[in-house]
Formats: structure tokens, sequence, C-alpha cells
């Protein structure tokens, strides 16, 4: 499904340089030997510096100093994680945007390149009445069909544990395509079998009537396993996968409620969701469960889309 997902990495630097979301795409990179683009945009910044008159020699000069900056705190970083894997100077890109806002820069740049997972730090919301998500993470979650990978500085730098969302309920083939593709990333960061995977499935229960279904000649039958059904239907991905019974954890309820209380209970540092509603309507205006558990969930997210069909050059 995402047999190399982590082939080529696009890590987008905030302009602070924080190093949190640079750390993890560097490990990541180290482990599977990865192509890295390191994606910064300074275009706000020489737009004020024209504002201010400055000429374009001395833009040119700030962008080649602000380059060489991104350069070091890279190759410094870089080090602290030689003892995974090192990483050759030809594995990784450095890339300074300046001639466009970030969003059109990065459309641009996944037009032209074959990304695999774009990785950035969550963008927190300016203000708690601010009611939509950070422009620039919506897209990313709604608009690409690239794995985007949002770091939080709660696990930073911890051991991998991670817990795969699946949806079992729509039988659509696209669901199908995503609970493949959430376990087959899950087992490339960690092996398969052990204590550091776990995999949760969310349902409701469809009859909420106090009543009990009668028949005149055996007279009242019994409720239907809920619980059972959704097993069953979890019986292939468990096959599959070679999943073992502690690793599977079946929650009665909505996933915006029982996601996060099993990410606490997991202690997981990187939660794998799917997202294929992208587009519609209601996620536009009001967001939806991938949008809302990226905002609220304590650890990483790894939000999944359908697989494209295309691919571009590296």
């Amino acid at each position: 499904m995402l047999k190399h997902a982590f082939e080529h990495l696009l890590v987008i630097q905030p302009d602070d340089d924080n190093p949190l979301a640079l750390s993890r795409a560097l490990v990541l990179a180290a482990q599977h030997q990865s192509q890295l683009t390191v994606f910064k945009c300074c275009h706000q910044n020489v737009q004020q510096q024209y504002k201010k008159g400055r000429a374009d020699s001395s833009v040119q000069s700030w962008l080649q100093q602000q380059q060489s900056q991104l350069a070091l705190h890279i190759s410094e970083l870089a080090l602290t994680h030689a003892a995974i894997a090192p990483l050759a100077a030809s594995q990784i890109n450095v890339m300074l945007s300046y001639q466009e806002a970030t969003r059109p820069a990065l459309e641009q740049l996944l037009s032209q390149r074959n990304i695999s997972l774009v990785i950035k730090q969550q963008q927190e919301k300016r203000t708690a009445f601010t009611w939509r998500m950070a422009p620039l993470d919506h897209y990313l979650i709604s608009d690409t069909d690239i794995p985007v990978w949002l770091v939080k500085a709660a696990t930073a730098n911890q051991e991998m544990t991670i817990l795969a969302c699946l949806d079992v309920d729509d039988n659509h083939q696209t669901s199908h395509l995503l609970n493949e593709a959430i376990l087959d990333l899950a087992e490339q960061l960690i092996p398969p079998q052990t204590q550091q995977l776990h995999v949760i499935h969310c349902f409701s229960e469809d009859d909420y009537s106090m009543s009990l279904p009668y028949d005149p000649k055996t007279g009242f039958e019994p409720r239907v396993d809920q619980q059972s059904i959704h097993r069953q239907k979890l019986a292939s991905y468990v096959d599959k996968h070679a999943l073992v019974p502690a690793q599977i954890h079946l929650s009665e309820g909505l996933p915006d409620d029982e996601i996060p209380k099993a990410v606490h209970w997991c202690h997981s540092q990187l939660a794998i969701i799917g997202n294929h509603h992208g587009h519609e309507l209601g996620s536009a205006l009001f967001g939806d469960t991938a949008h809302y558990l990226t905002e609220h969930l304590p650890c990483d997210v790894l939000v999944v889309k359908p697989p494209r069909a295309t691919a571009l050059p590296n």
C-alpha cells in the first residue's frame, strides 16, 4: 500500500527555526535512509525588507545568510542522530522559498517532486476563540493526497508506541485501502507483534431501542452482540498482519471521544488515522474527525490519505 512512505520526506521548517519537526524528520530519515528536503518560506520576511526600502543586493545577501544558517542548523542536528545511521550530504536538500507565500510555494513543490511524506510541527491556534484550525495544517490534511505527520512537543525524543486507528464499518474500497495503509505504515515504524503497536476500532450501537425482537414460535430473541460483529469485521486485518489479541481494542463510542482515551491508556507517542473526506462541504466548514484529532490528541498524529495513482520525479 504505502511501501515507500519514507522514501522522500519533506519537513516544513517554521519561521522561528524550532527544531521539533526537523529532529523527527532526521530520525526517520536515518532509520529509513530517506531522501530529505527541508523547506522554509521567507516570503513574508523578504516582503517586509522590500517595504523598508532595502536594495535587491541586501535582500539577496540576507537570503544567503539564512540559507547558510539553516544548513548549519541541519548539520548540527544530524550529528546528534548519527548513531542511528549517518545521513550523506546528498540525501539532504535545503530549499529556501521567498517568491511566493507558503501555501502556493508548497503546492508547486508537491506538484513537481515525488514527496512521500510531509512532516511539520502542529500549529497552535492563535486564540482560544479561533474555531478553525491553522490554514496550512487544514490544507495539508484535506487538500493533499500525501501522508502528513504533525509533530507535538509532548512526544519529542520518546520511544515510539503507536495507536493505529481503523474504520471497518465502511465497506467501501477506499476505507479498506486506508486501513491497510495505516497498518503498513505502523509496521514500517515498529516491529509487528510487539507491545508497541495497538490497533483500535470504534463502533456505535446500531439499535438504541429498549425492545427485543419477538418471534411467536421462539419468543424473545437476544440482541445481536455488536462487539462480536466488529471483531469479525477486523478478522481479515488481524490474520493478514498477524496481530495478537492484546493488540486489538474495540471501543463503543465516537472516535472523537474514544481515540484520545486510548492514546492515554496505551501511552502512545503516535496515532495513525485515515482521512478521505477532505473535500466534503461539512469538512471544509466545520472540520471532521481527522481535523479534530490532530488538534486534540497530545501525541504526534500521522494522517493517511487514499493512495495516489501517479508518481512524480524525485
